[in-house]
């Protein structure tokens, strides 16, 4: 093997070298004849040198012995495959929902600033019944219809903001806003008005935010497709008539009549008749009831005073008749009353005595 061989020169000279270790006696290459005398004495020292098969056999023996014997397989064991793959599938089944979990609380993040017609638009709205549903309080639940229909305004603001330059945009999703808005705004109409009070304290508010919401629409009108003009019509024409049951009812809040006992679309209708005042009444107190009089007794004085006098009392006036519908105070209401001798004793008069005081040293006069 001379200098200079390159590396794909000495690759194929050693595979020329294992063809020739690896051919026949009588088909030995003459170019490598004296790596081949060197190979077959390597053969010939390992076959004399080695052990024979039967050392090979003792050998063979003594180690199998030496080695201990194998446990017996249990059932315990048996399940062991069975409970390593139930393992792996509760790992993949916890992963799985870890995965849904980060998904879903990555599209509710996503969908907060999501518009009518965009792809999480349905997530934002699930979200938003999700927490109407966590709300338990009547009251608390129609200002929660009035947040999300407020957001509808405020999404439409935001759609004719972004597609000023492109010609408004998709007509459907102001559509899809415009609807929602009256479901929200109706439903949380309804709930408000049923809360009734004299003060105000719930229509007030319902009528001022109806006011607020038809200043915002009515200047988007305009600025809307064409399309969906005609439908925020429909839209102010509900806020109208919500702002007006809010001032009929609180008009008759102190009536004794305030609803007919129905209810439409944004809430309980007002009565129509005169309004009478609900006069309160005092607890315990009847109208019927006669007031009562008072006798002063005066206790009657000892026996065998000379001063005390005896005057019999005059017999107490006869009662006014009963009001038609009423019932008499007493069962007999034709027997006069007895008489009754109450003895006075005028008050005892001192007899007046001089008395004389010596002078006093100090003092003059």
């Amino acid at each position: 093997m001379g200098r200079g061989i390159t590396p794909l020169g000495r690759h194929r000279q050693r595979e020329q070298f294992a063809r020739a270790v690896e051919a026949l006696p009588g088909e030995t290459d003459p170019a490598f004849a004296d790596e081949l005398a060197v190979v077959a004495l390597l053969r010939e020292a390992a076959a004399t040198s080695g052990p024979d098969e039967a050392a090979r056999a003792r050998m063979r023996e003594r180690v199998l012995a030496a080695a201990p014997a194998p446990a017996p397989v249990t059932g315990i064991e048996r399940r062991r495959p069975r409970s390593g793959a139930r393992g792996r599938l509760a790992v993949a089944l916890a992963a799985a929902l870890c995965l849904v979990f980060s998904l879903a609380g990555m599209s509710l993040l996503l969908s907060r600033d999501a518009l009518p017609g965009d792809a999480l638009y349905g997530v934002k709205r699930t979200a938003e019944s999700a927490s109407l549903g966590l709300t338990f309080d009547e009251e608390s639940k129609g200002y929660k219809r009035l947040e999300f229909a407020s957001a509808r305004v405020s999404e439409l603001e935001t759609m004719v903001d972004r597609y000023r330059d492109s010609g408004g945009g998709p007509l459907g999703g102001y559509l899809t806003a415009l609807t929602d808005f009256d479901a929200d705004a109706s439903a949380g109409s309804r709930v408000l008005a049923a809360h009734i009070d004299a003060d105000g304290r719930v229509l007030g508010p319902l009528r001022e935010w109806a006011a607020s919401q038809a200043t915002r629409l009515g200047d988007l009108r305009d600025r809307l497709p064409a399309g969906a003009t005609a439908r925020a019509t429909t839209s102010l024409d509900l806020l109208g008539r919500i702002a007006q049951r809010a001032a009929d009812l609180s008009a008759r809040a102190r009536c004794a009549a305030v609803t007919t006992g129905q209810a439409d679309e944004v809430g309980p209708v007002p009565a129509t008749g005169e309004c009478v005042a609900d006069a309160p009444v005092t607890p315990g107190a009847s109208a019927t009831q006669p007031p009562a009089t008072s006798v002063a007794v005066t206790p009657p004085a000892p026996a065998g005073d000379p001063t005390a006098t005896s005057a019999p009392v005059p017999p107490a006036p006869p009662a006014p008749p009963p009001a038609a519908g009423t019932t008499p105070a007493t069962s007999n209401p034709g027997l006069p009353l007895p008489s009754v001798s109450v003895s006075v004793q005028p008050p005892v008069q001192l007899p007046s005595l001089p008395i004389t005081l010596p002078p006093l040293p100090g003092l003059t006069g």
